[in-house]
C-alpha cells in the first residue's frame, strides 16, 4: 500500500501502480489457501470423473458403464483385465466482484477513503482469483453510470479492471448527483448475466440498501455463492461526543451539537439497524460477510481476508 500524504494517494484516491502492486499481496492469500480443505466451490478446483480430461490421474478396473474409449489398452494387456483410465478436470469458477463508487464511498474520517479501501481490497481479491486459475470480472457502479468487464482468465483483464478501479476513484464526485443506478437495479442486472456457480463478492457501504435490493441478492445467492465486504469509517457508527461538527459535502452544510443525547442515541440506533439488515441478509444469502473499517490497518485487513475468503 503506497500512501502519499501531499498528493493524497493511497488516502483519497487509488493509483493504478498501487492496484497492480496488490499482485504480491494476494500471494500471501492464494498460499492460505493452498492449505484449506477444497469444496466443491473452493475456486479453481479439481474433481474426478469418467472420460476425457485435463490430465491423467490412474487406472482402475473397468466397470459396466464406464467409456469404452477411456480403456487403458496397455494395463489391459498386460494385466488381462480391462481397466479404465481416469483424469482429473480442473474445472474454473467465474468470480465476480461488484464494486460500489457511489458518492457515499469518498468518505474518512480514519484512515483511507471507503472508496480506497474498496479499490485495494477488490484488486487483491481479483489477483488472487487470477492467481488461482479463476476467471475474474467485475462491475462498478457509480452515481449515474455502470461499468462491466466479463469474466476471462486472463491478465489484460484483471489489468483492465484494476484500470478502472483506478481511474473512477480519482473522479470527483458529484454529490448532488442523485443517481440513476440503485443497488436493486444494479443486482438485477448482475443476476441476469451470472452463470450458475460464480462467486460473487460484493464490496460497498451497502448504504441505501432496500427491499428490493435484498429480493435481487436472495435470488443471485440461488445460484451463486456470495461474499459481502462491509466498508465503512468509525464515524459511521459512533458520533464523538459533546462537541460542535460541521458537515459538508461541497454543496450543503450541517451543523451537530453532539452534547444532545437524544441526537447521539438516535444516531447509534439507525446504524445498528443497518448493520442488523446486512448480517441478517448474509445469513439469508448463506453469505460470507467480512465487516472492514477504514482505520484498519493493511495488516489487520489482510488478517479478516484470511479468515473468511477461500
Amino acid at each position: 500500500m503506497t500512501i502519499n500524504v501531499s498528493t493524497g494517494e493511497g488516502l483519497v484516491y487509488s493509483s493504478l501502480d498501487s492496484l497492480i502492486s496488490q499482485q504480491q499481496s494476494a500471494r500471501l492469500l492464494q498460499q492460505r489457501s493452498r492449505y484449506r480443505k477444497a469444496t466443491k466451490q473452493a475456486g479453481n478446483h479439481q474433481v474426478r470423473q469418467l472420460g476425457r480430461g485435463m490430465e491423467f490421474a490412474e487406472s482402475r478396473p473397468y466397470s459396466p458403464g464406464d467409456d469404452i474409449r477411456s480403456i487403458d489398452w496397455k494395463i489391459t494387456a498386460r494385466t488381462g483385465e480391462a481397466h479404465t483410465k481416469l483424469y482429473e478436470e480442473e474445472r474454473e469458477r467465474p468470480v465476480l466482484l461488484w464494486c460500489d463508487l457511489r458518492p457515499n464511498m469518498f468518505f474518512a474520517t480514519q484512515g483511507q477513503f471507503k472508496s480506497v479501501v474498496m479499490t485495494e481490497v477488490a484488486s487483491l481479491l481479483a489477483w488472487k482469483s487470477w492467481l488461482d486459475g479463476d476467471r475474474v470480472g467485475g462491475v462498478l457502479l457509480g452515481a449515474s453510470k455502470e461499468q462491466q468487464v466479463r469474466p476471462a482468465r486472463s491478465k489484460s483483464k484483471v489489468l483492465q479492471f484494476v484500470k478502472h478501479l483506478a481511474d473512477d476513484s480519482q473522479n470527483k464526485p458529484d454529490f448532488a448527483d442523485k443517481g440513476d443506478v440503485n443497488l436493486g437495479q444494479s443486482w438485477e442486472r448482475l443476476r441476469r448475466v451470472l452463470s450458475p456457480g460464480s462467486q460473487v463478492i460484493l464490496l460497498s457501504d451497502f448504504r441505501g440498501i432496500d427491499e428490493n435490493a435484498e429480493q435481487q441478492l436472495r435470488r443471485i445467492a440461488r445460484r451463486s455463492t456470495v461474499t459481502l465486504i462491509s466498508i465503512s469509517d468509525p464515524f459511521e457508527h459512533q458520533l464523538p461526543p459533546k462537541t460542535q461538527l460541521k458537515l459538508s459535502d461541497g454543496l450543503r452544510f450541517l451543523r451537530l451539537n453532539t452534547s444532545k443525547s437524544t441526537l447521539i442515541e438516535e444516531y447509534e440506533k439507525n446504524d445498528q439497524s443497518h448493520s442488523e439488515r446486512i448480517k441478517k441478509l448474509a445469513l439469508q444469502c448463506h453469505a460470507r460477510l467480512i465487516e472492514i473499517s477504514t482505520a484498519d490497518d493493511e495488516q489487520l485487513r489482510m488478517a479478516k481476508l484470511r479468515g473468511a475468503i477461500l
